[in-house]
């Protein structure tokens, strides 16, 4: 099962993806990347990502740990940017975030059939 976080303060966006995802500080005090439900994509990208992280995580493999996000109708509302404004006030509820690994950087991967799609590495 997995916990539930609530988050406080609207970090940054990452602007990578079709999702925006944003870095956004918790009630743990830990820092996540949360991928909206109110982006583009919809819900059922989510539904896809938790199932392939926990997936990876049967196989063995490091997988950051995934948690329910909760958002609040305020998370954001001083943010300058209207369209993620906008994204934050399509997400309140629920949402899903990894935890974010400090010094991660974006990796290309343009040496297989993949090409154009981005991860985040260690």
């Amino acid at each position: 099962m997995l916990r539930t976080i609530r988050a406080t303060q609207y970090v940054t966006a990452l602007r990578e993806g079709g999702s925006l995802p944003a870095i956004v500080e918790a009630d743990d005090l830990g820092l996540y990347v949360i991928k909206f439900r109110g982006a583009g994509q919809g819900p059922l990208a989510l539904v896809a990502e938790l199932v392939a992280g926990e997936i990876g995580r049967t196989l063995g493999l490091n997988v950051p740990e995934l948690v329910f996000a909760q958002v609040d109708p305020a998370l954001g509302r001083n943010e300058p940017d209207q369209e993620i404004r906008d994204l934050l006030r399509a997400s309140v509820g629920l949402n899903l975030a990894l935890d974010y690994l400090p010094g991660s950087s974006m990796l290309m991967n343009s040496s297989r059939s993949t090409r154009g799609t981005t991860r985040m590495t260690a």
